[in-house]
């Protein structure tokens, strides 16, 4: 175990003027970060009835995938490129908040962040790779292929979503900003008011794994994606506004 404790000669009131530069920067784009966050739902939602529409069953996915391809290869990209971003918006974070990434703080939160995002990547490239194939395979089927295509989608859906949702939306994503929240609450580095929000929103993305648990906690994934979308947003404003 290690201590959460900063030294002294890295505690965030004692940074050189040249760190503002940097801090404008990781502001700018926790900035871009919280509003990509929406990107997916205007582009999946005007075109699939997207998040609603992963409830429908497989072969009413399937369709809509098939009839807009175009459309969800574009939203599950930018969906895509929001997740590959968490990396470096949390890492950048890291480095900010306690003086540099070689205090132990820091690398712990920067590899929990790093591995949100490539859980997350993981979950969403099956809708840029298989889950088009098997819309294609659907569409063209008889309905006896039809039904083992849908078995097929289900078992990926349920795996990927596994990887992406759980562990990379829910667990990592909740350690990495929770313990980064927590390190500041101790030691400084962010706002007493941004670092508790910080850990409220840690603890909504937290309870998105309870029900793989069976822990019958119903928290809704909008409500902890908003949440940490304005988290993000409310930190990039205070580093950009920061003397």
């Amino acid at each position: 175990m290690y201590s959460l404790s900063l030294p002294a000669d890295r505690l965030p009131a004692t940074f050189r003027t040249d760190a503002t530069a940097p801090g404008r920067g990781l502001g700018v784009l926790l900035i871009a970060e919280a509003l990509l966050s929406f990107a997916p739902l205007v582009v999946l939602g005007a075109a699939i009835g997207w998040p609603a529409s992963l409830d429908n069953p497989a072969a009413q996915q399937l369709a809509a995938i098939a009839t807009h391809a175009d459309a969800v290869a574009l939203g599950y990209g930018l969906y895509l490129l929001y997740s590959v971003l968490v990396a470096p918006v949390m890492i950048g974070l890291a480095a900010w908040a306690c003086g540099g990434l070689q205090h132990p703080l820091a690398l712990t939160v920067a590899a929990f962040g790093a591995l949100s995002a490539l859980a997350r990547a993981i979950g969403i490239l099956r809708w840029l790779t298989v889950m088009p194939a098997l819309a294609g395979a659907h569409a063209a089927a008889d309905p006896a292929q039809r039904a083992q295509v849908e078995l097929v989608f289900g078992a990926i859906t349920d795996y990927g979503g596994g990887i992406g949702e759980i562990l990379g939306v829910s667990l990592f994503m909740a350690l990495s900003l929770g313990l980064l929240c927590l390190g500041a609450l101790r030691c400084g580095g962010l706002p007493r008011w941004l670092a508790a929000a910080g850990v409220i929103s840690a603890l909504m993305l937290a309870a998105l794994s309870l029900p793989a648990l069976r822990i019958e906690l119903h928290m809704p994934v909008a409500a902890a994606v908003s949440m940490l979308s304005l988290w993000m947003l409310c930190a990039g404003v205070w580093l950009l506004r920061r003397r």
